[in-house]
């Protein structure tokens, strides 16, 4: 058996992509399995040589859109898919027995694995596991009643519009040889109404680097880390940080940035901000894994100052590291995330609302109570860590682990 792990989003440490590809291929070489590593052309040498991947992918899977303000996006997936079927047929031949593993796909990705596997001869098509890493492009609002959901036009997000299209177009046996997957429940239920094809979940992975967790005496330090956006809140930073410090002569705050170019006016703030106050220390780029550990280290406390409305039915990969980490976390109130860290007796404060007043409001609830959090955290992180998650995502890719479908929320 030789293992295919893909991924056209793979070319830095910024974001989940790397951490994710250390994961799966740290297991499966562990397991002397034969594994073919094809990344993006931007691939950074260092990671390549890190990983022992290939830069494949001309297309990136973040593309931006074409500018036609009409069809743009149009234009963008059609070209994608076309050009990632190209790259696709450049493997090296799959047998039957072989396992292919796409990371974080969007519809071009998926599309064009559909292309792929279609020009192959059906006894020799190999075992696909498509996993979805963002949120299926749709308006999610919460209702008494529970949850309606709402097309994007796709002018500004064709996601949900593409993944409807790309799910007409699955061959019926293409269920024998191809498995769509996310990593949350709520995630696969939204993409399984959107491609009207059956979606699993696959185990986190994420586990404890060994921290050793800080006592409850000394200064506290908040940390915000990973790549940022403005769904992640990262515009609320240059208003947070003052009214916390404002509050809590004691703390520190650690500002991580993977892609401090993504948000130029609120990077230049927090940069100003962090020149007048020692207390704050701005960390930008890239974090290698040792660069990580290092940050997950330093951060007593994880504030997540995340849009609600964003994940409601997506996970974040850092409030997972939190949790096997023994780190407490503030998030936003009925999202996965809080979800997710509650359902394993975490320490989380939630805030309500997206404002700044009610993050700085919950970050100071969680200050206060850090003593109580950090020991329910450090209690949760021993229970998650008792099972090997790597081993368990590895099995269900692979197919030696049943199919989890999760009960509904």
């Amino acid at each position: 058996m030789r293992f295919y792990y893909l991924d056209p989003g793979l070319k830095s440490n910024a974001g989940h992509h790397a951490s994710t590809c250390r994961v799966v291929t740290g297991e499966l070489r562990r397991r002397g399995i034969e594994t073919l590593i094809a990344a993006s052309t931007q691939l950074t040498p260092e990671l390549a040589t890190e990983l022992g991947a290939s830069p494949f992918f001309a297309v990136y899977t973040y593309t931006p859109q074409h500018p036609d303000p009409i069809a743009g996006w149009l234009k963008t997936f059609l070209e994608g898919v076309a050009m990632t079927t190209q790259d696709l047929a450049r493997l090296p031949a799959p047998m039957a027995d072989d396992v292919v593993f796409v990371n974080s796909a969007q519809p071009t990705q998926l599309m064009a694995v559909m292309t792929w596997l279609n020009g192959i001869a059906a006894e020799s098509r190999p075992r696909v596991v498509v996993e979805f890493g963002t949120d299926a492009g749709v308006n999610l609002t919460r209702t008494e009643a529970g949850y309606t959901l709402e097309a994007v036009d796709p002018r500004e997000n064709p996601r949900s519009v593409l993944l409807r299209h790309v799910g007409q177009n699955i061959p019926p046996e293409f269920r024998r040889n191809l498995f769509l997957k996310t990593f949350d429940a709520g995630a696969s239920k939204i993409h399984q109404l959107l491609l009207d094809y059956e979606i699993g979940v696959l185990p986190l992975p994420q586990q404890t680097y060994g921290l050793a967790r800080k006592k409850a005496q000394g200064s506290i330090t908040i940390g915000v880390l990973g790549r940022q956006d403005f769904d992640k809140g990262y515009q609320l930073l240059p208003e947070i940080l003052p009214a916390l410090l404002a509050r809590h002569a004691e703390i520190n705050i650690l500002v991580h940035n993977a892609n401090p170019d993504d948000m130029p006016p609120v990077q230049q703030k927090l940069r100003e901000i962090a020149q007048s106050d020692a207390r704050i220390t701005l960390d930008e780029g890239p974090a290698n894994s040792t660069h990580w550990q290092g940050l997950l280290a330093q951060s007593d406390v994880i504030l997540c100052p995340y849009r609600s409305e964003r994940y409601l039915a997506c996970y974040s990969a850092l409030a997972v590291e939190a949790l096997a980490n023994g780190i407490p976390i503030v998030a936003p109130e009925g999202t996965v995330p809080h979800w997710f860290v509650a359902g394993h007796k975490g320490a989380i404060v939630p805030f309500g609302t997206f404002t700044a007043p009610q993050i700085v409001d919950a970050t100071s609830s969680a200050i206060a109570q850090y003593e109580r959090l950090a020991v329910a955290a450090r209690a949760a992180a021993e229970a998650w860590n008792s099972q090997d998650r790597k081993a368990q995502l590895v099995d269900s890719i692979l197919g030696t682990l049943p199919i989890q479908v999760a009960a509904a929320r």
